[in-house]
């Protein structure tokens, strides 16, 4: 593909003939220039290189460094930098970006909050550009929260055999740790519940329900609906109405 000049939005290809690299963005499965500068698109990969000497744009699979600022049930909102800026790399752009909740781990998370909370830092890769901002995730075993501070007094918190204890009050926390290099993945760990289940027990709330549950015997009132629906005769006995 020849090199020419291209501006902010200039189409580059389709998203089937290449997947969007730096400087890009896709959007409708097509993909756009995120700057100004060189078309250095290859078959399969679209790529803009702008001149002189400029901070680094984000791109697919960079990874990052995120400061997590918002954080609800669903998602969460981190600014980030490249994380080769912040291992002493070249400079690049602070953005921010949304962390959904399903791309923090391959199991169900039912609270995002359970998962990172505000002011951790973590490590990520950004997972999808396009005009409405940018997408991370922590997908993958080099990602993951590698500073955390205590919910209850703020302090930051130490991690012990890969469980985060806060100085302070010895608050306890776990998270999603990011593996070092030859480090063996551990088990998965059982995710505590948020709530407690209840047991169900099948004998108190079964046909005699009222009777042993709230105290009151089975047969009470029994006197009174076995007449129901009768007018008394003459003499006060029961007869048909």
């Amino acid at each position: 593909m020849d090199k020419k000049l291209v501006l902010p939005g200039d189409h580059l290809s389709s998203a089937e003939e290449a997947e969007p690299g730096e400087n890009t963005y896709s959007e409708n499965d097509e993909v756009y220039s995120a700057g100004a500068g060189e078309n250095m698109s290859v078959p399969g990969r679209a790529e803009v290189r702008s001149r002189g000497r400029t901070l680094k744009q984000p791109h697919l699979g960079m990874p990052v460094y995120c400061v997590i600022i918002k954080a609800s049930l669903n998602k969460a909102i981190g600014g980030c930098i490249p994380a080769e800026e912040a291992e002493g790399g070249s400079r690049g752009v602070e953005f921010e970006a949304v962390l959904p909740v399903t791309a923090i781990r391959t199991g169900y998370v039912r609270d995002l909050r359970d998962e990172v909370k505000i002011g951790d830092i973590i490590r990520a890769k950004v997972q999808k550009i396009d005009r409405a901002g940018f997408d991370i995730t922590m997908f993958g075993h080099d990602c993951g929260v590698i500073a955390a501070f205590c919910p209850k007094c703020r302090s930051r918190m130490n991690l012990q055999e890969r469980i985060f204890i806060c100085p302070q009050c010895f608050w306890k926390e776990r998270r999603k740790l990011p593996l070092k290099e030859g480090e063996a993945p551990p088990p998965e760990e059982e995710r505590r519940e948020r709530y407690p289940r209840r047991e169900f027990r099948g004998g108190e709330r079964g046909g005699d329900r009222g009777g042993r549950r709230f105290g009151r015997s089975p047969d009470r009132g029994g006197d009174r609906r076995r007449g129901f629906g009768r007018r008394p005769g003459p003499g006060g006995r029961e007869g048909s109405s």
